[in-house]
């Protein structure tokens, strides 16, 4: 398969032809070096990269905090519920740079409410070109005057101060998109062309922490999404202890943790640990990425 593109669209250029992101040396290097650090964290540890780059992002696009979400889709959608306005994609995961209550709550009712089929244009509209990488400003995504007439402006933005968001959106495969979100408070100036070009050009470069994070979470390579204690499980797992030592970390009886790790092996289509973290590379690599030609 071939590597899928960067939406063109998504730096304002027509007709949806590709653009080169306009960013400085400076700017660029610090992408640059950001790559290199995320390539130094362990397999078993995503969500410790994750968090420096949520972290090293927010400060380059001066925002005050950052989500990030793991979304998959519906392999029988069209025959399930072919009027989905989501097309399928549903949100499985999620992670906030700054994790306070208020952000939590906020973030936990979205997820809900995206569950249940309660969509925000927002979402809508990113859902909708989905299969590409691509960064938006949310004017290119929604309206203002959309915006200000919805749900999620008042029962989750505005309760928090939040006036501005940019979002990239990484297609790791068919059915599996990872999504970073970058918040601005209201009052200050609002994420402009800079700052969306920063995402863009990040998402050149970022691919094998995306991917194991959807794989930590179960959303790439797997059938199923994971629970937390598989995904504990599995995190140790990849470390290469025993599965003697995996239950002492985490206080679990030895025969539940080889429960665990059958239920995590039949998940992920393997015959053995060797055969898990032979999948595991393989799904790290671009040629499981989603085609050029997907539908938007």
């Amino acid at each position: 398969m071939n590597e899928p593109k960067h939406d063109g669209r998504a730096h304002g250029t027509k007709n949806g032809a590709q653009s080169r992101p306009r960013l400085s040396w400076r700017e660029q290097d610090a992408i640059i070096r950001l790559w290199n650090e995320l390539a130094e964290f362990p397999a078993s540890s995503p969500h410790e990269a994750l968090s420096h780059c949520l972290s090293t992002l927010t400060r380059l696009v001066s925002g005050v905090n950052a989500i990030w979400v793991g979304a998959a889709r519906d392999k029988d959608w069209e025959r399930n519920s072919p009027s989905d306005l989501l097309l399928g994609w549903r949100p499985h995961a999620s992670m906030h740079l700054y994790p306070e209550e208020a952000w939590r709550r906020a973030n936990a009712m979205a997820m809900v409410a995206a569950r249940s089929n309660r969509f925000d244009p927002h979402t809508v509209a990113l859902a909708s070109r989905f299969g590409r990488h691509r960064s938006h400003l949310r004017e290119e995504l929604v309206s203002d005057r959309e915006l200000k007439k919805d749900w999620m402006h008042h029962e989750v933005l505005r309760p928090l101060g939040i006036g501005d968001r940019v979002v990239c959106a990484f297609a790791a495969a068919r059915g599996a998109e990872s999504y970073l979100i970058f918040d601005r408070e209201s009052g200050t100036r609002r994420f402009g062309q800079r700052e969306r070009d920063v995402l863009a050009f990040f998402l050149r470069g970022g691919a094998q922490m995306h991917r194991e994070l959807l794989q930590q979470h179960g959303l790439l390579g797997a059938m199923q999404p994971l629970s937390r204690r598989e995904r504990e499980v599995l995190r140790l797992l990849l470390t290469g202890v025993s599965e003697r030592e995996i239950a002492q970390a985490l206080g679990l009886a030895f025969a539940t943790t080889h429960q665990y790790v059958g239920a995590l092996l039949r998940k992920f289509g393997a015959g053995s640990r060797a055969e898990l973290m032979a999948q595991w590379l393989r799904h790290l690599a671009p040629s499981s990425c989603v085609p050029q030609d997907s539908a938007i």
